[in-house]
């Protein structure tokens, strides 16, 4: 009698034990409430509470400790080398502050998704402005697929501080003589955009799309052209290639 009792007991014991399981375990892909996965990590290497209200910092800076860095709800502060990581940050758009001394600099990061790791290297502030590895002007050439155009597309964008838009322009040179400007965004691992034409010479020269990531000092990535005109053949696509001046 008292064995049937015990197994009464621990057959209990299971029922509940397996219903935590359902309850916690089944389906858990490990971003629950408040766990987006996404990562935001970098360095800063200048916070110059005290520098004057125009320019950006100073380069050769060294790593800079006990920066406040912030971005939503989660916030920490740069080590002894001036790294820092924010873990399951919130997705979307969400603004990135960087205060210490009573000033704070803010740069606006874009495109956060589940699981991602965006990277922000070199962070500066002075005057009020955020700059980083990847702020500045950008300068190349890009290929294009289509024998008949020149085949070279010389780009030039540029990255503002804090945040993300990408501004420029990119050309085409003789028969085509067609120019356009880009607008885009950069998300701290990548850059994407639209080139919309603003003077041409070919009747076929049409908008396009682009898209690139960053290794080191360098941008490349591929773009291809979106609704060419009737009688124009295959939309025109290629390669390009910046580095940061």
């Amino acid at each position: 009698m008292e064995m049937q009792k015990r197994g009464k007991k621990c057959d209990g014991a299971l029922v509940v034990l397996c219903s935590l399981l359902v309850l916690f375990g089944c389906g858990d892909d490990g971003t629950g409430p408040g766990q987006t996965g996404a990562t935001l990590q970098g360095t800063v290497t200048v916070f110059d509470a005290a520098a004057p209200a125009v320019g950006l910092a100073r380069v050769g800076s060294v790593a800079t400790p006990g920066v406040l860095v912030s971005i939503g709800t989660k916030e920490t502060e740069t080590d002894a080398n001036g790294d820092f990581a924010l873990f399951d940050i919130p997705l979307d758009s969400q603004i990135v502050a960087f205060s210490k001394d009573g000033a704070v600099g803010r740069y606006t990061m874009i495109g956060i998704v589940t699981g991602a790791t965006f990277t922000l290297d070199q962070i500066q502030f002075s005057g009020g402005q955020v700059s980083t590895a990847h702020t500045g002007t950008w300068v190349g050439t890009g290929g294009s697929t289509d024998p008949g155009s020149q085949g070279q597309i010389a780009l030039t964008m540029i990255l503002e501080a804090n945040g993300n838009s990408l501004t420029g322009t990119a050309s085409i040179g003789s028969p085509d003589n067609s120019v356009w400007s880009i607008s885009g965004k950069e998300t701290g691992t990548s850059v994407d955009g639209e080139m919309t034409v603003v003077s041409t010479d070919s009747s076929c020269a049409s908008g396009g799309t682009f898209v690139g990531t960053f290794s080191a000092d360098t941008l490349t990535g591929t773009f291809i052209e979106v609704n060419p005109p009737a009688g124009c053949g295959t939309p025109e696509s290629g390669i390009f290639r910046v580095v940061k001046q």
